[in-house]
């Protein structure tokens, strides 16, 4: 009865705090009650699945590893065979220095000297798209026409950037690789002493997806169509430094025609590419993006 009598206002409380923590439970179990059953028979059944799945074993993963990046190794090899890296941030400033060498003005330059003269353009590039470009590429044309004339090489229709009259800034990259591959199929013709040159073109604007499927941006080949006559030598002159210089010329079409006169002379028409291959962007195309 001591007890009682000295405790009695403690044990009241305790016995209240009791009966207050019973009634949040049972208020608990009946609002969540369900939701806490339907949350533990969600993890029942991913627990389930996780113990079926099946997963390789680290050496076959390595292997997997070591697969992937040998494939993307022979990509980047593969690339710099057929065309150039659209992934080289210096990629614009090499195309303008490679189509500068292709002239007599700059080809005696060094490559240190190229460069300077190749990163200039490209600033007056940027300082104004439409005007720097032409600016380039119709120095190039004069050049190289200009070396034609004097060895009785006519370009009928200069090298292909006749009907091109207005460049966008996303379209950039795509003139310049065929500016340089216009310049260099040029070169090579002057060189083989071809007879003329009756035309050479580009295809302008938009270029359609490559591969069905796979991601627009890793690969673009661009087109310049040249049509010229001279003898077969010329034209197996013209044909080995496409195929034996690095990066190599892929050659869409061809088609050879034998002329009556002069003798052993023929007509060609060839198209070929103009290629980039962007080595840091995946080959397919990420689902979000096909949607």
């Amino acid at each position: 009865m001591d007890f009682w009598a000295q405790h009695k206002d403690f044990i009241l409380k305790v016995l209240a705090g009791l009966g207050i923590f019973l009634v949040i439970l049972i208020a608990r179990g009946i609002t969540y009650g369900d939701d806490l059953e339907d949350a533990m028979k969600k993890n029942r059944a991913l627990t389930s699945k996780i113990k079926k799945l099946k997963i390789a074993p680290i050496s076959k993963i390595r292997s997997i590893e070591n697969n992937a990046e040998r494939l993307a190794q022979n990509v980047k090899t593969i690339s710099g065979q057929i065309g150039f890296d659209a992934a080289d941030d210096s990629l614009e400033v090499t195309l303008i220095q490679r189509t500068l060498g292709y002239t007599r003005r700059f080809a005696p330059q060094t490559e240190a000297e190229r460069a300077t003269e190749a990163r200039a353009f490209l600033g007056a590039i940027r300082d104004n798209l439409n005007g720097g470009f032409g600016q380039l590429r119709l120095l190039v044309r004069e050049e190289l026409l200009d070396e034609g004339n004097e060895l009785d090489i006519v370009f009928h229709e200069g090298i292909g950037f006749q009907n091109l009259t207005q460049v966008k800034e996303s379209e950039l990259l795509q003139y310049l690789l065929q500016l340089e591959l216009a310049a260099r199929v040029a070169r090579y013709a002057l060189d083989a002493r071809v007879d003329t040159v009756r035309s050479m073109r580009i295809t302008t604007g938009e270029v359609r997806d490559l591969i069905p499927g796979a991601n627009p941006d890793f690969l673009r080949e661009y087109v310049v169509k040249i049509e010229f006559i001279g003898d077969q030598k010329g034209l197996t002159s013209m044909m080995n430094r496409l195929e034996d210089t690095l990066p190599r010329v892929t050659v869409r079409h061809i088609r050879v025609d034998r002329l009556r006169r002069p003798v052993n002379h023929i007509q060609v028409q060839l198209e070929v590419m103009a290629t980039a291959i962007n080595t840091e962007v995946p080959f397919k195309q990420a689902e979000v993006e096909e949607k």
